[in-house]
């Protein structure tokens, strides 16, 4: 016996109640991602895509990707089947938190983000074949109960078939949502180009210190005059990390490093020593 609803306002995700049958297993949720195309036939190119998606994840093993756990073809529909991250989404607690839900703390914010970091190093540096995920955005960056990172929606990925190390050619590729990169705040006022906002800013943000550095700070985040160094240098990555030139971007080896380690110890203008780890 099973029940489901839609999540949010997205036509493809639902939550599946599974209770179980003649009192074999326990109650669980699932996740369900339903295809489906507007005639109501799965035709040989949405079927590719559902198998394509379904043997990527079914290849990759790791705490913060998304684990599939079944597949199930119809005549008139698709559906992949995740484990289902009782938190709910990256987005839902930096842009929509519910009544009563208390703000992430900077600590939480940092362990996302390394969860994440985790994730794309793995998927650049720790499969046969690397993979390019294209869509990285808090809505696609799921939290388990510990609110532990988990990344989703692999629709867009695409495997590096050249081998270790060498560029995913680019060209004919169909972006996600590129280009916008959430530190903690919606970009308004700025295009939609939160990544272009915090580069033109940089430099000045950084030369005024913290004190001008507070007003890129999520005015949410708890006790922040306690960790304002930490975040400036975690600013500072991000800003690193959608430079125009991507052989300027730090790898992603790099990138979990530096979030792991923190950079620039000490007083706040030892930011630009980052470069030397």
């Amino acid at each position: 016996m099973w029940a489901s609803r839609r999540i949010g306002e997205d036509k493809q995700l639902y939550l599946v109640h599974v209770q179980g049958t003649a009192g074999i297993g326990h109650p669980t949720t699932l996740v369900v991602k339903k295809f489906q195309n507007s005639d109501g036939i799965v035709d040989g190119n949405l079927e590719n895509c559902c198998k394509s998606e379904m043997f990527l994840l079914a290849s990759i093993r790791h705490d913060n990707i998304v684990n599939i756990l079944h597949f199930i073809q119809r005549e008139n529909a698709i559906m992949l089947f995740y484990t289902y991250q009782v938190n709910g989404s990256l987005d839902q607690w930096l842009q929509r938190r519910e009544e009563g839900d208390l703000p992430l703390s900077w600590p939480q914010r940092k362990a996302i983000a390394i969860g994440v970091a985790q994730g794309l190093c793995h998927l650049h540096h720790g499969c046969n074949r690397p993979i390019v995920h294209h869509n990285i955005t808090s809505i696609n960056i799921l939290l388990d109960q510990n609110f532990k990172a988990v990344i989703a929606s692999f629709g867009a990925a695409q495997m590096n078939m050249a081998g270790l190390n060498q560029p995913l050619p680019i060209v004919g590729t169909l972006f996600g949502n590129f280009g916008y990169a959430a530190p903690g705040r919606v970009a308004n006022g700025v295009d939609g180009q939160l990544a272009i906002w915090a580069r033109d800013n940089c430099s000045e943000l950084m030369a005024k210190k913290l004190e001008w550095f507070k007003i890129a700070v999520d005015k949410g985040i708890p006790d922040q005059a306690r960790y304002m160094e930490e975040m400036a240098t975690v600013f500072r990555l991000g800003v690193d990390c959608t430079v125009d030139d991507p052989q300027q971007r730090p790898s992603m080896q790099m990138a979990l490093k530096r979030l792991r380690h923190g950079c620039g110890r000490g007083r706040f203008g030892g930011l630009l020593t980052c470069y030397n780890l």
